[in-house]
């Protein structure tokens, strides 16, 4: 087969691959990923406070958030949970008991997705930087 001809018969194959790729997406679901940031903050004492950062505002409100304690050889410990505001802010109070002022904390902000007409809007999780207590 010439060289000419092989060209013909690859570009001929692509187009058919493409169309069939475009008519199988046309009727697949789409997903909108959209980034979110959770940031923390201790307030005073054990009141520890951040917010939920994003383009797309849908992502801001009523995002859940939990606060959790890192534990050294084992599972970090989920200490409370709270529900974001129309801004964004999240709050959250910690009872006290023995050790935990010296402990390290983070928060996460849970991945949330809803799907309207063939599209699905997903609101990424995200994970804050770890501050210390008492160090």
């Amino acid at each position: 087969m010439s060289k000419l001809k092989r060209r013909a018969l690859t570009a001929t194959v692509l187009s058919l691959v493409a169309v069939g790729a475009l008519s199988t997406a046309a009727g697949a679901t789409r997903t909108v990923l959209i980034h979110s940031k959770v940031s923390i903050a201790n307030h005073r004492g054990l009141h520890f406070v951040g917010r939920v950062r994003s383009s797309n505002h849908a992502c801001v409100e009523q995002r859940k958030v939990v606060l959790f304690r890192v534990i050294e050889n084992g599972p970090d410990q989920a200490l409370e949970r709270d529900t974001t505001s129309a801004q964004g802010s999240w709050s959250v109070e910690v009872s006290g008991f023995a050790g935990i002022s010296m402990s390290h904390f983070y928060a996460k902000v849970k991945r949330r997705s809803e799907g309207t007409a063939g599209t699905i809007y997903v609101c990424q999780a995200d994970r804050s930087r770890t501050i210390e207590l008492g160090g």
